[in-house]
């Protein structure tokens, strides 16, 4: 997977985290509603650790994993 702006996407994972780690708490409603970014958004990231760990990821799988997260924000 090469990534042509890794100073685009460090600062972008950086900014995801900061954001998350401002939260307090989920209650299981809001839980509910945004169950399926969610899960899109995390298998975004099992195809960066994968990536990371073995290097076998491929443009497809990460394409794919991108596809479902933008999918689930055109629903949002």
């Amino acid at each position: 997977m090469a990534i042509t702006h890794d100073t685009e996407a460090r600062q972008v994972i950086h900014h995801a985290a900061m954001q998350l780690a401002a939260l307090d708490f989920m209650d299981q409603s809001t839980a509910r509603e945004i169950s399926t970014m969610a899960e899109a958004v995390a298998n975004l990231f099992m195809v960066v650790f994968y990536q990371a760990e073995t290097g076998r990821a491929t443009h497809r799988d990460f394409s794919e994993a991108m596809a479902a997260v933008r999918q689930t924000l055109q629903h949002h």
